[in-house]
């Protein structure tokens, strides 16, 4: 077994080990409601385009991210490395349809759903790049991924330091499973759709408060848990604002041809920052 094959065993062993999400759970918690504020940054897209189909990649939750968008009318097939959890989550009603997929080889045709979603897996896997590749490939119009982002800010040192503290965390490269964590680089994102001759991405910075003792409190109420979980958000966006801290994560929206004047100031409009990538001159020029 070479090293990609391991790095993906190794996956698939941790996504059989990982319990039913609070989306299904305890539906109000604070947990689940740091997802959904995740997930509720596709919103702006799929209100413009309620017809779309969609497929999620790495949805290995149970098809959690899937189940969003099936909630809100949206059609959609789960997919990650391994599909027992999903037929679950299918049997109980929560998804409408899955299949296993590895991301590097996707068994869709070219162009045979309209969008990819891709949450939180995009740094866990090994070859991400590749990755990438094959959710353009399968989508007609964009790949979305809702990712942690590698932007360093004067503070980023320090906020590394107060999560070693507070949860403890003693590793910020690999993940338990032994996969590098590939933190996604928004510039070089956007050099390596140049060089595929795209034209629009748009992004959006959000910060996120974790911890595992506050994750079960309760939202919307006044509580501990999501008081202190909020407070943390607000205080990031305070020193992302100033451009002491970098954004934690970010929903990118990596279109595979020109994005529209009504998709892009759609998203402008939801607070999506628009980079008009460089065009070619001589795409069309006669080979000498």
């Amino acid at each position: 077994m070479n090293k990609i094959e391991h790095s993906y065993a190794r996956h698939a062993v941790s996504e059989q080990q990982t319990s039913m999400p609070s989306c299904y759970l305890e539906p109000g918690s604070v947990d689940n409601w740091r997802h959904q504020r995740m997930l509720e940054l596709t919103r702006s897209i799929w209100r413009l385009l309620p017809k779309s189909k969609w497929i999620t990649v790495g949805d290995g939750r149970y098809g959690s991210d899937a189940n969003f968008l099936y909630a809100n009318g949206i059609d959609v097939i789960a997919t990650s490395l391994t599909d027992e959890h999903l037929k679950y989550a299918k049997d109980k009603g929560f998804i409408p349809a899955f299949c296993a997929e590895n991301a590097e080889r996707i068994s869709m045709e070219d162009n045979s759903v309209d969008f990819v979603l891709c949450k939180e897996a995009y740094h866990h896997f090994p070859r991400p790049p590749i990755a990438l590749y094959e959710m353009l490939r399968v989508a007609r119009i964009a790949v979305v991924l809702i990712e942690p982002i590698d932007n360093p800010r004067l503070l980023d040192g320090l906020k590394q330091i107060i999560k070693r503290v507070l949860r403890g965390d003693r590793e910020i490269q690999f993940e338990t499973s032994g996969n590098f964590l590939y933190r996604l680089n928004l510039r070089e994102l956007e050099k390596l759709m140049t060089a595929m001759g795209a034209e629009d991405v748009l992004f959006k910075g959000i910060n996120d408060f974790f911890h595992p003792r506050l994750s079960k409190y309760k939202k919307n109420e006044f509580n501990l848990g999501f008081v202190l979980t909020k407070f943390g958000i607000f205080l990031q966006n305070v020193f992302s604002r100033l451009g002491l801290l970098g954004y934690g994560l970010a929903c990118v929206v990596v279109f595979k041809q020109g994005a529209g004047s009504e998709i892009i100031a759609c998203l402008k409009g939801s607070g999506f920052t628009h980079v008009e990538l460089p065009k070619n001159p001589y795409v069309n020029s006669a080979a000498e």
